[in-house]
């Protein structure tokens, strides 16, 4: 028994494998030809060893491909791996130029990051009122979270 059910994983999930293999190439020939959607996902799976092994340099080289494209979310991705030094030597003043960049495509998630940032004084001056205002907008924009809460009266955040 214990062989036909290793038999019927191995039947349904090495197909999953070898289609993911083949979604990797299609996106790499795209991405060679300027699809900055197709750079972007090869990136984002790099980065977060999404069906492949992490590779920090292979997903700043595809997510720099997209961003030459002014793909938001590619942006975004640049700026954290500068943030938080993932693969690059940590850079706040790198990390919020890219988050700034994706932000002016107004992906929410670069505003709130870059409220937090005004919010610590990381790689910008400690600024509580633009803090304020970039998580309003992230908010505004349909950007969830439990950490932040908008204290309007005052026009700060509260970090929870």
């Amino acid at each position: 028994m214990k062989n036909i059910i290793y038999g019927l994983i191995i039947f349904l999930v090495f197909p999953l494998f070898s289609m993911a293999d083949e979604v990797l190439k299609s996106d790499e020939e795209l991405a060679v030809m300027g699809n900055s959607g197709a750079a972007f996902r090869i990136g984002a799976r790099y980065l977060n060893g999404d069906g492949v092994s992490k590779d920090y340099e292979k997903a700043k080289k595809y997510l720099e491909m997209a961003a030459s494209k002014n793909h938001a979310h590619a942006l975004y991705d640049l700026g954290y791996m500068y943030l938080y030094g993932v693969g690059v030597d940590k850079d706040y003043m790198m990390a919020f130029d890219y988050f700034q960049r994706s932000a002016e495509f107004d992906f929410a998630p670069a505003y709130y990051i870059m409220g937090i940032m005004y919010y610590d004084g990381a790689g910008v001056k400690k600024n509580d009122k633009k803090a304020y205002e970039y998580c309003k907008k992230a908010f505004e924009k349909g950007y969830k979270t439990s950490v932040v809460e908008l204290d309007h009266k005052n026009k700060t955040i509260i970090i929870k």
